[in-house]
């Protein structure tokens, strides 16, 4: 097709009819460019409709044909060798300017395209019917065609309908190519957002690692500090101890939320009952027949950092108050925490002892360091505290709590 390329592309006869422009031309040309066709390799789905057209209506030539600014090129081809044409010389330049069906039954009585080189040279057309492509919005991308080099005196309505049926096949197969494509830059589009958000979390989550190992160390510090201090000023030993271990609160804090898997919260349940565990270990050297039970509920209840803190704080203070207060010599001593979340946003705290001796209710105004703290942790969980010494001592402390299994 080398010279017909070329004859296609020279100067036009004496006496040839140049298509009008469709009244929609540029939103035509954007909706065209919009589903990125031209220029594209072949694709099975339109071959298959092309060769079905001909054979059906009885055709030697089928295209799928779509029409941009100075061409018409052929997405799909059947019995026709180039692979697209001027735009002038195109029959289906008429086309697209309706969203009817064009019939031509003989070229050479059509003024219009009488002079064609198409018409007077190969192909040597003689007849054409064309039903356009027409997209949602009503555009007309370019049209499906059959075409004869015999005229086809009758094209009988069953035809047309036909046509027209496999050209509304055409713009289906468009329509899902295109929806597929943007389905799958979607796809690629989150997958590099994901990329892009995992590389991020991983960051984050080298950064908060190399705080907490920062804040381990200096705690360490600390920790090492208040063992030379407690040493050497034994008057000073027992408010150091108990300092002592209220850094090592804060630390576990921290070791738990770097071990948890949204860097955010801590399992309440192994907290609690590390942090005992500690206590059990501290007090035992004073008393030494105590027993301390944890209870969590719900056991997988987590919680953030910024209550973390103050709770765990919390019941530092308090166990620590019954181990030095609560219990007569020789007595076996019980204490009990329990940490309810429910799903009604609040939280229970319950610490209980069997201790025989009373405990002084602490408050803002007590005269003890240690129970102002307690009245100022009670305080910064927004709580509200309460204790019963009839069997005992049992203190109660309820505080507001997001969700059903974390605040």
């Amino acid at each position: 097709m080398g010279d017909q390329q070329t004859e296609f592309l020279g100067s036009l006869p004496e006496g040839f009819v140049r298509p009008p422009v469709p009244l929609d031309g540029p939103q035509r040309l954007i909706a065209l460019h919009r589903y990125d066709l031209l220029d594209t390799p072949p694709e099975r789905a339109f071959d298959h409709i092309t060769r079905l057209a001909a054979s059906v209506l009885g055709t030697p030539i089928s295209l799928i044909t779509l029409i941009d600014e100075t061409r018409q090129w052929f997405k799909s081809r059947h019995g026709f060798d180039a692979p697209w044409t001027r735009r002038e010389v195109a029959f289906c330049s008429y086309t697209i300017l309706d969203t009817d069906t064009l019939v031509v039954p003989d070229a050479t009585a059509d003024d219009r395209f009488a002079a064609n080189p198409l018409v007077t040279g190969d192909p040597n057309i003689r007849f054409y019917a064309g039903a356009p492509l027409v997209t949602p919005e009503g555009h007309v991308l370019g049209t499906l065609c059959v075409i004869d080099r015999s005229p086809h005196p009758e094209f009988s309505g069953e035809q047309r309908r036909l046509l027209r049926d496999f050209a509304d096949l055409v713009m289906t197969e468009i329509d899902a190519r295109s929806a597929t494509r943007a389905l799958r830059r979607k796809v690629h589009e989150h997958q590099e957002t994901e990329r892009q958000l995992q590389r991020s979390l991983a960051e984050k989550e080298t950064l908060l690692r190399e705080v907490y190992h920062r804040v381990k160390n200096n705690l360490q510090v600390v920790d090492t500090l208040l063992a030379l201090q407690i040493r050497h000023t034994p008057v000073d030993a027992e408010n150091l101890r108990e300092l002592r271990y209220r850094v090592y609160c804060l630390g576990l804090v921290h070791q738990k939320l770097m071990q948890s898997g949204d860097l955010e919260t801590i399992n309440q349940r192994g907290f609690l009952r590390d942090l005992a565990q500690a206590l059990v270990t501290y007090h035992a050297t004073s008393k030494g027949d105590l027993t301390l039970d944890v209870t969590v509920e719900p056991v997988d209840a987590t919680i953030k950092i910024d209550v973390a803190i103050p709770l765990g704080l919390l019941v530092t203070e308090l166990v620590s108050n019954a181990y030095r207060h609560a219990f007569l010599p020789d007595q076996h001593g019980i204490i009990d925490v329990s940490l309810t979340i429910t799903g009604g946003g609040r939280a229970y705290l319950i610490v209980a002892d069997n201790g025989a001796a009373v405990l002084n209710t602490p408050s803002p105004s007590a005269s003890t360091i240690g129970q102002q703290i307690i009245a100022a942790l009670v305080d910064q969980l927004d709580g509200d505290m309460t204790m019963d010494e009839n069997h005992g001592t049992q203190v109660v402390v309820t505080f507001p709590c997001l969700g059903e299994l974390s605040c």
